[in-house]
């Protein structure tokens, strides 16, 4: 089994934070999860110091993320959840961070932001840090999405981490009566010309081996398994994937180091277009 026990949804006031707030509150609610919400007013110094003869400048700045617990407040009870809320002030990621620790939640909450030419703006910063710097698993939640294991598509490159985070889709499917789907894409550099279709074979035989047994390993749980490989974009035959079988929730790796590679990288992409929320797995099951 591997339920979420207490979340922690991160708030800063916008529409994307305050959609992932209903859409966590009501998987708390179906789940029996606790709920933490955590708003940080980050530094604005320079700002406040320009325009000190202002009193009501930290006000303004103040307002929006106490507004956005007070809404916490307000959906939990009109649900029946309880809601403990934190009102922080520093580095965003920092501060979510240490409110995570200190209540022991197991699952960070995030929204996703609008479509925009830009990766990392799309995704956000701080949910950037988070992705880099989390010991426990993120969810991301698109707008107009909603928390759904019922089929859940995990990604891997049959690296350590891409293992990780099927094992613990596969888990997650088990736990919430869910299905299972692995997808592995086999991107070969656009450089490479003289001996391409030698290549793709060779490397289709080890995909394929190492996929079976993965397969076999999770299905051993008493789920639906359906496997995808794949040859080409990994952002796109995801995502296209996703749409096509009518998934409902993305599951990816990461770890400690990833943050050399996520941003700008095939992973920030994926985050930022997949039509579905996304859990970021950081803790693996043991085999």
């Amino acid at each position: 089994m591997c339920k979420y026990k207490k979340f922690l949804i991160a708030l800063d006031g916008s529409e994307s934070s305050y959609h992932a707030l209903l859409e966590g509150i009501r998987f708390a609610k179906e789940t029996g999860a606790e709920v933490c919400a955590v708003s940080v007013i980050p530094p604005h110094r320079e700002l406040v110091s320009a325009f000190s003869i202002f009193g009501h400048i930290k006000d303004l700045i103040t307002k929006p993320y106490v507004k956005a617990l007070e809404e916490a407040k307000d959906v939990g009870e009109e649900e029946g959840v309880e809601v403990k809320t934190f009102l922080e002030e520093g580095n965003p990621y920092e501060k979510i961070l240490e409110v995570a620790e200190k209540e022991a939640c197991d699952l960070i909450i995030t929204g996703r932001r609008g479509i925009t030419s830009f990766d990392k703006i799309l995704v956000g910063s701080t949910t950037i840090k988070l992705l880099t710097t989390s010991p426990v698993d993120l969810l991301i939640i698109p707008r107009n999405t909603r928390i759904n294991f019922k089929r859940i598509l995990a990604a891997t490159d049959l690296s350590e981490h891409g293992n990780g985070a099927v094992k613990k889709a596969a888990r997650l499917a088990k736990t919430y009566g869910g299905e299972l789907g692995i997808i592995c894409v086999i991107q070969i550099p656009t450089e490479l010309v003289v001996g391409e279709a030698e290549l793709m074979q060779v490397l289709s035989k080890e995909v394929e081996k190492g996929l079976s047994a993965l397969t076999e390993e999770v299905s051993s749980l008493g789920i639906h398994v359906k496997t995808y490989i794949e040859q080409g974009d990994p952002h796109n035959l995801i995502v296209e994937t996703i749409k096509k079988e009518e998934y409902t929730i993305l599951t990816i790796g990461a770890d400690k180091d990833t943050g050399k590679r996520i941003v700008g990288s095939v992973a920030q992409k994926i985050i930022a277009d997949a039509p579905v929320p996304i859990v970021v797995a950081k803790k693996y099951p043991e085999s």
